[in-house]
């Protein structure tokens, strides 16, 4: 009896430990030294961030970096994504920073936006279109219109210095962090939007929360 409760009791931790939310860097480890290529004196571009453990129902993604002088108190915000895809499980580096940006494309295949061939294998007679491949054609068009809607796509908030790309940490001795929320809905916020207008969407839909910190 005691032996099928602790295996009972390692069943349930393992479970909570794959569940559980994380996000993590090839670039630095939690807590380490900020990579000096993303520093915003530097390449300043984004680092390369992965994550596992998204929670059951989760329908989008929201990442917003800071970074704080110690002592000084005052928090900077360097990079905000909302209404990242839930199937996105990563942000490649180089991804946005130095005034250019692809985070709008996360999510989307490489041939995204190509349209399949809907083949009629009857043709065209006497100018007569089968109804059900003219319904079919106009079906895979209006749902590839629709994923191409930006409010469908990944958008950038306004940061701190006043623009929507990346923007790297300069100030030597920064705390910087990463903090990753799993969302139930999408914000469904225009790009742009401010830190203040994410947070105060976010409210009610977190599902789950995971952090990342370096040092600049």
């Amino acid at each position: 009896m005691l032996r099928a409760l602790l295996w009972l009791c390692l069943l349930v931790t393992a479970m909570s430990a794959k569940e559980l939310l994380r996000l993590s860097s090839p670039s630095f480890a939690d807590g380490g030294e900020f990579p000096v290529d993303n520093r915003g004196d530097e390449d300043n571009i984004n680092p390369k961030l992965t994550w596992t453990g998204a929670p059951k129902n989760t329908q989008s993604f929201v990442l917003i970096m800071d970074s704080e002088k110690p002592g000084k108190g005052k928090q900077q915000t360097h990079w905000m994504l909302y209404d990242i895809p839930k199937e996105v499980s990563e942000l490649r580096d180089e991804l946005s920073g130095n005034g250019a940006s692809d985070v709008a494309r996360l999510g989307m295949k490489d041939d995204a936006g190509q349209a399949p061939v809907v083949v009629d294998p009857m043709g065209q007679i006497d100018g007569w279109v089968d109804p059900e491949i003219e319904a079919m054609q106009k079906m895979i068009h209006g749902a590839l219109d629709a994923s191409f809607e930006e409010r469908n796509r990944a958008k950038e908030g306004t940061n701190s210095f006043g623009g929507t790309y990346y923007r790297g940490p300069t100030k030597k001795g920064s705390a910087t962090s990463f903090k990753l929320y799993a969302l139930y809905g999408r914000l469904e916020l225009p790009k742009g939007a401010s830190k203040e207008a994410v947070v105060a969407a976010m409210k009610g839909k977190v599902l789950g929360k995971a952090t990342l910190t370096a040092t600049v």
